[in-house]
């Protein structure tokens, strides 16, 4: 998930799309139970209260790319099927057919039948004709939505639309009637009701999103059909989610509603879940995680699917050489970031898909030692640096001992141990390479708006998954997908500025999009082919698998923990004690 914010293991990772930024809105009065402001105030007893972190720029579920958003989107929509910790479980829809197309390809019709009754929290009926609507608008040139490729890679139509060579009619997506919804995909797909539990698939209402940017953000437009309704936001602070009556699944909500706290501060928040005041939150400074595990039984941290990594501009200057990439990449110690800066629990990475995903086989995908830890690939070492070959590199790069080498600047967002990472790695360069790091830290809507613009060089992100399933890495770099890094070889409607192109991602691109339509080993060949591009032309420098860490009060609070994919959907959660 794209800007997955690192504290708490998100990937985006980092992911690291720019949203328009929404009016600030403020809706109902709090309820007398619940405390407002900017603090964290005192606990009620039936609301939750939770701390995201940095505060979402969006959470309309087509524009949305950080995991931020996504809790909250979670939280307040209902898609057809949903991610829980039992696999994939029918959602709003309550059974779903798959079958031929005109051409007799079987698996890549799927016909989703709704429940009886559905109803948005206003009282109006949810029909299929909302999700038609939600899924089209996800692909629409105007919308541009970051996330489009998760349809527009698999729908029939769908691209061609997208890039303004078809029309919404073209997209093979249709409301049969108000309780069936058909999807036609381009081959079979085997992880597509993966991706339908993800949040770009979520419905919405045309009469809400055509009042104008912000829609979401306003309590009297943000109508939902998941188990939470918007009560309130106050920009800066905190939004409030009240149970929705409406909700298909009502009866099962045992949570009066959700507060969620805006607290960046990795201390504070900390120190609001010691003094009572947060039930949950994974913002949490580094330097406690060792406490933390020792003595709090509280706190957990989970191996999670995902990867934290700096990308290199492909288009910019100097770290537009192979030789250069190699250099950084090699000069770093994972080893000690992960020991002595990290201590959650994450490894350290050799390459880019995490070893939690699995092969066909049900085999990791990386290589592991007899012991279950990764192992050196790609030239990299994951427990020291290799000095030498990378001032060799360096020195083929015609930057022997680093003389004349530019200034280098590595950007990357203010949240939890982001700019510790920037920094050890920043001293390994100076004193491996011999070479000078200028660190810019931005706020994380300017680090997104920065990304987009291509006018970076250097930049720490990560990012976890969207779906169970590598795809949903190996899919960030293709060339009609986010790949912020931008290296496409051909020219892509949802980024008209990258016109340097790069024909090295064109090897990538066909071995995804094989990857996409085939099965068993014969995708696990394709899966890791497409790897080799990445990782052979060091598009990314990986540094560490991550985890998920938190800590629940299990004093006040009873849950299932987070998603697979490592969201939290309270509905359900309860209050105790």
């Amino acid at each position: 998930m794209k800007a997955k914010n690192l504290t708490a293991l998100l990937l985006a990772g980092a992911l690291t799309l720019g949203l328009s930024a929404c009016a600030p809105t403020t809706g109902n009065t709090t309820p007398s139970t619940q405390p407002t402001g900017g603090d964290t105030g005192s606990v009620s007893t039936d609301y939750l209260v939770y701390n995201v972190g940095e505060e979402p720029k969006t959470w309309d579920p087509q524009l949305n790319t950080s995991s931020m958003g996504g809790h909250i989107i979670l939280n307040l929509y209902d898609g057809l099927v949903r991610d829980t910790q039992e696999g994939i479980k029918m959602a709003s829809a309550e059974s779903y057919t798959t079958s031929a197309n005109a051409e007799g390809v079987e698996d890549t019709v799927y016909t989703f039948t709704l429940r009886d009754g559905l109803k948005w929290s206003d009282g109006e009926p949810v029909t299929a004709h909302d999700y038609e609507y939600a899924w089209k608008r996800a692909c629409s040139p105007e919308m541009a939505s970051p996330y489009a490729f998760l349809m527009t890679d698999y729908i029939k139509g769908a691209y061609e639309y997208f890039s303004g060579e078809g029309t919404a009619d073209d997209v093979a997506v249709k409301a049969l009637d108000d309780k069936t919804l058909q999807v036609e995909l381009k081959q079979p797909t085997a992880y597509f009701l993966n991706l339908v539990g993800w949040f770009t698939y979520m419905p919405c209402r045309e009469d809400m999103t055509s009042t104008g940017e912000g829609w979401e953000k306003d309590p009297a437009k943000c109508v939902t059909n998941g188990a939470f309704t918007l009560e309130e936001y106050q920009v800066g602070s905190h939004i409030l989610l009240k149970k929705n009556e409406n909700y298909w699944n009502a009866d099962n909500v045992e949570l009066a509603g959700v507060k969620v706290l805006f607290i960046t501060d990795a201390t504070t928040s900390l120190q609001g879940y010691q003094a009572g005041e947060i039930n949950v939150t994974s913002i949490l400074p580094g330097e406690e995680v060792p406490r933390l595990l020792a003595e709090d039984p509280n706190f957990s941290s989970d191996p999670a699917l995902g990867t934290t990594y700096f990308m290199f501009n492909m288009d910019a200057d100097v770290v537009n050489d192979l030789n250069v990439r190699k250099a950084l990449t090699l000069a770093i110690d994972r080893s000690m970031i992960v020991d002595q800066v990290l201590r959650d629990g994450a490894t350290p990475a050799a390459a880019f898909v995490a070893p939690t995903f699995k092969l066909s086989t049900g085999e990791s995908v990386r290589p592991l030692d007899e012991n279950g830890n990764v192992v050196e690939e790609y030239e990299i070492d994951p427990y020291s640096a290799k000095v030498e070959e990378a001032q060799a590199y360096l020195a083929e790069a015609g930057y022997p001992n680093g003389e004349g080498f530019p200034k280098l600047k590595v950007l990357y967002y203010e949240a939890g141990n982001n700019g510790l990472i920037c920094e050890a790695v920043q001293q390994m360069w100076q004193e491996n390479l011999g070479i000078s790091v200028e660190l810019q830290v931005q706020e994380y809507a300017t680090f997104t708006n920065t990304v987009n613009s291509g006018d970076w060089t250097i930049a720490l992100t990560g990012w976890s998954a969207d779906y169970n399933d590598p795809m949903t890495m190996l899919s960030l770099f293709s060339a009609e997908g986010l790949n912020d890094p931008r290296w496409r070889y051909k020219p892509y409607a949802g980024v008209p500025d990258d016109t340097t192109l790069n024909p090295e991602n064109e090897a990538y691109d066909n071995a995804v999009k094989m990857a996409a339509k085939t099965s068993g080993e014969e995708r696990d060949g394709y899966l890791k082919e497409a790897e080799d591009v990445l990782m052979e032309n060091m598009v990314i420098c990986p540094i560490s698998y991550t985890t998920y860490t938190q800590v629940i009060d299990h004093s006040k609070v009873s849950g299932p923990g987070r998603t697979p994919i490592g969201q939290w959907d309270f509905q359900y959660y309860k209050m105790i004690g």
